[in-house]
C-alpha cells in the first residue's frame, strides 16, 4: 500500500455490500468499504483527506465517515433538503452542497451556514472546485453552467438581501448538463461541461469565451479530460467512450465527432450509459462507471480493458484522489474538525457559540502571531476611521478577511 499514488473510490446505487468503497487501481482489490445506504451521483466527496461525504438519494442528510474508522457511519448531518450535488474546497474549509436550485456554502468547522445562493432555475446536478479552491463552477437541469468566486461569495455572507452576481453564466447548452470538468490552473483554468444536447463544450475561466465545441451522434452523460489536458473522454448514453485529441490538426473550433472517424479512439465495453469518468495522474488509465454496474479500468493508448470492478447497482460516483496519509499510517493525528451544519443563515455578531462565544483558533505558531498582528493593526487603524460605529463591524471585517484567505484558514470560530 505504500507505494500507491492514487486509490480509486465508487459508491453504487444499490447498497447492499457498502456504500462506497475504496480501490487499489492497480491490482483491481477493495482496501476498504463505508456501509449505510446509498449516495446519491455527485454527492460522495472526500474532505481534507480525513472524512469522506455522501448524500442520501431520498433524505435530506449527508453521511460522514472517518477514513480511520470504518465500522459505522461517524456522523449524519439534516440539511435544508435533499442535496443533489456535493463537493468540499481543497483545503477542507467549506462545504459547498445543492439543494434544489440552491447553493448552500457551510464552514466545516463552524457548522456555519454562511451563504446560500438563487441563480439556477432547475435541479443543480453537478458541482466542481478549482484545484486552489478559488472558483467553482455549478450546472443543473434549466442547462446552465455558471462560474462563481468562493472569496466573493463569502464577501457579504450573513447579509440575506445580498445578490451575489456569478463571474460567468454560459447558456450554450439546449437540454441538462450532465458532468462539468475543471482542469488544473486555478481561477485560470478550463472548464468542459457535457450534456444530453450531444455536445461537449469547453469554456475559459477567465475571459467566459467557448473555446471549443465537440458535436457527438449521442447524447453525452460524463466528460473528463487527461491531466496535460492532450485527450478529452467523452461518455455516452450508448456505453462508448470516445476518446478525442485535443490538439490533432487542423484544431477547429467546432468539431463533429463520429465513431467512424480516424482520429477518434473509442472504448467499447459498456452495454450501458457511461455515468462516471476519471483518468489517473500520469495519464495512462482511464476509469469509467456505468449504469451497467461495472467499474472499468482502461489502458488509455492501447484502448484495451484491463481490469472490470464488479457491483450491485448502477455506479453513482467514481473518481480517484491522491492516497490519504491516513489509509498509509491510522496513527495519522487528525488534523480536521467537523460540526453540525447548521439550517439557517449564519448573521456575524448575531449569533455566539454555546460556551462564552471567544475566538477558538487551532494554528500553528507563525499563522497564530500574523493573525494577531493583523488584528491589533486593524483595531488601531479603526480607531481613527469614522466609517466603523461598532465591534460589530470590526468583527465582520475580520470575518471577510478570514474568508479571503483559506490557504491560512484552517479551523476558527467568529465571535461578537
Amino acid at each position: 500500500m505504500s507505494t500507491m499514488q492514487e486509490v480509486l473510490v465508487t459508491s453504487d446505487a444499490a447498497g447492499q455490500q457498502w456504500n462506497s468503497s475504496i480501490w487499489d487501481p492497480v491490482a483491481g482489490t477493495s482496501l476498504l468499504t463505508f456501509k449505510g445506504s446509498t449516495s446519491a451521483p455527485h454527492t460522495l466527496s472526500i474532505l481534507s483527506n480525513e472524512y469522506i461525504l455522501g448524500a442520501l438519494p431520498t433524505k435530506s442528510v449527508i453521511q460522514v465517515w472517518s477514513l480511520q474508522k470504518t465500522d459505522n457511519t461517524q456522523m449524519q448531518i439534516v440539511c435544508p433538503g435533499r442535496v443533489t450535488s456535493l463537493t468540499t474546497t481543497p483545503d477542507g474549509n467549506y462545504c459547498i452542497a445543492a439543494v434544489s436550485e440552491n447553493i448552500h456554502i457551510w464552514q466545516v468547522c463552524t457548522g456555519h451556514l454562511l451563504t446560500v445562493l438563487s441563480r439556477h432555475y432547475q435541479q443543480i446536478k453537478c458541482i466542481k472546485c478549482t484545484d486552489d479552491g478559488t472558483c467553482f463552477v455549478t450546472a443543473g437541469d434549466d442547462n446552465l453552467v455558471i462560474a462563481w468566486t468562493l472569496a466573493k461569495v463569502l464577501a457579504d455572507c450573513g447579509n440575506p438581501s445580498h445578490r451575489v452576481e456569478p463571474d460567468h453564466v454560459w447558456s450554450h447548452h439546449s437540454l441538462p448538463v450532465t458532468d462539468l470538468y475543471i482542469g488544473t490552473g486555478g481561477n485560470r483554468a478550463r472548464v468542459v461541461s457535457s450534456s444530453l444536447d450531444q455536445t461537449c463544450k469547453m469554456f475559459d475561466l477567465v475571459s467566459g469565451d467557448l473555446l471549443c465545441n465537440l458535436v457527438f451522434d449521442v447524447s453525452i452523460s460524463s466528460v473528463t479530460m487527461d491531466t496535460a489536458e492532450y485527450r478529452l473522454f467523452a461518455g455516452g448514453s450508448n456505453g462508448i467512450i470516445h476518446c478525442i485529441e485535443m490538439f490533432e490538426m487542423p484544431v477547429q473550433k467546432e468539431r463533429h465527432i463520429e465513431k467512424e472517424s480516424e482520429d477518434i479512439t473509442c472504448f467499447e465495453g459498456h452495454k450501458k450509459q457511461v455515468t462516471c469518468l476519471c483518468v489517473s495522474i500520469n495519464g495512462s488509465q482511464l476509469i469509467s462507471g456505468s449504469d451497467d454496474c461495472n467499474v472499468k479500468i482502461w489502458d488509455v493508448f492501447s484502448g484495451q480493458c484491463t481490469k472490470t470492478l464488479d457491483h450491485k447497482g448502477m455506479l453513482t460516483n467514481v473518481f480517484l484522489i491522491p492516497t490519504p496519509p491516513v489509509l498509509l499510517d491510522v496513527n495519522t493525528a487528525r488534523n480536521c474538525i467537523i460540526k453540525p451544519f447548521q439550517r439557517h443563515l449564519y448573521i456575524p455578531g448575531e449569533q455566539t457559540d454555546e460556551c462564552d462565544g471567544t475566538v477558538t483558533m487551532m494554528f500553528n505558531n507563525s499563522q497564530k502571531v500574523l493573525l494577531n498582528i493583523f488584528y491589533a493593526n486593524v483595531v488601531r487603524v479603526t480607531r481613527h476611521c469614522t466609517s466603523f460605529h461598532s465591534s460589530n463591524e470590526l468583527s465582520s471585517l475580520f470575518f471577510v478577511f478570514l474568508s479571503a484567505c483559506p490557504s491560512i484558514l484552517k479551523l476558527w470560530n467568529t465571535r461578537n
